[in-house]
Formats: C-alpha cells, sequence, structure tokens
C-alpha cells in the first residue's frame, strides 16, 4: 500500500539555517502548503531584462508537483496554501518534517543520504537511489509508511 504523501500540518519548517532562502512564485494551479513546487518561467517571454527591476513575481510560474517522482525543475516547497494564479512564497532552503514517500515501491528514507522529492510533498532517498534530482539530504530516518516523518535539510 503506498504512503500518504501529505502532511496533515501543511509545511513545517524546523529552521531555515539563519539564511531564510524563499521565492515569490505565481501559481499557474493551486498549491497546498507543504507541496513540492515545479515550474518555469514563462513560455516563449523574454520578461527579465539586465536590471533587477525587470523582474516580478509573476515571472516565475510555479506547479504543484504531480508525477511520482519529481525531475529536475523542483525548486522548493510552497510554506502556505497559493490560489491558482495567486502569488506565494516558495522556500529554496530550510529544514523542514517531509513525510516519507513508500517504502514498498522505491525506498525508505535513510539518514545523512540525499533525499529526492515523492509524489506531492514528500521524500525518498536512500544511498542506493539513483537520480538527478536530490533536493537536500535527510536528517533521520524514516520507513516509507504512513504516518513516518523525516527532518530533511532542503538546498534546492
Amino acid at each position: 500500500m503506498a504512503a500518504n504523501t501529505a502532511n496533515p500540518y501543511g509545511c513545517v519548517q524546523l529552521a531555515d539555517g539563519g539564511t531564510p532562502r524563499v521565492i515569490t512564485v505565481r501559481a499557474v494551479t493551486n498549491i497546498s502548503g507543504g507541496y513540492w513546487v515545479v515550474g518555469s518561467g514563462v513560455a516563449g517571454a523574454a520578461t527579465v531584462g539586465s536590471g533587477a527591476d525587470s523582474f516580478g513575481a509573476g515571472d516565475i510560474l510555479g506547479y504543484a508537483n504531480t508525477a511520482a517522482v519529481t525531475g529536475s525543475n523542483c525548486f522548493g516547497i510552497a510554506l502556505t496554501n497559493i490560489a491558482s494564479g495567486a502569488d506565494g512564497l516558495v522556500a529554496m532552503r530550510g529544514i523542514f518534517i517531509m513525510p516519507a514517500g513508500s517504502g514498498t515501491t522505491i525506498s525508505s528514507v535513510s539518514a545523512g543520504c540525499p533525499i529526492a522529492p515523492y509524489d506531492v510533498g514528500a521524500v525518498i532517498g536512500s544511498s542506493t537511489l539513483s537520480c538527478n534530482c536530490y533536493v537536500g539530504r535527510a536528517l533521520t530516518s524514516a520507513g516509507g509508511g504512513d504516518s513516518s516523518f523525516s527532518i530533511i535539510s532542503l538546498n534546492a
């Protein structure tokens, strides 16, 4: 049976490492707090010029992750619920409590090993997992079943 990949408390941040790194994105779909955010710039538009004054929140579009294992376009965790079309904050660095992905389908989370996003708001990671989509490191282990959580250090 697959694990529930959503934290009932949303995004639970334990620390920011002393240097919070958040970015404002414009949600293309509804994104729940604690969900992985994937996305890109506005398609076909050269919206950012050489000066900081050319950058606006709508220049970076965010989507809730829907794939089982996220590719390299995951750039953080939604800090709060973000309605479609609204601007919201996405954490790119910090220490968070995240649910473990399914231990039966991929792997449990092993402390000290790289982690990758799994489904909408969970993580997977072990010394045997091989992909190009790591976004941080597990600080505690988790078994990968329902109600199994890991503390992770996000460095997207």
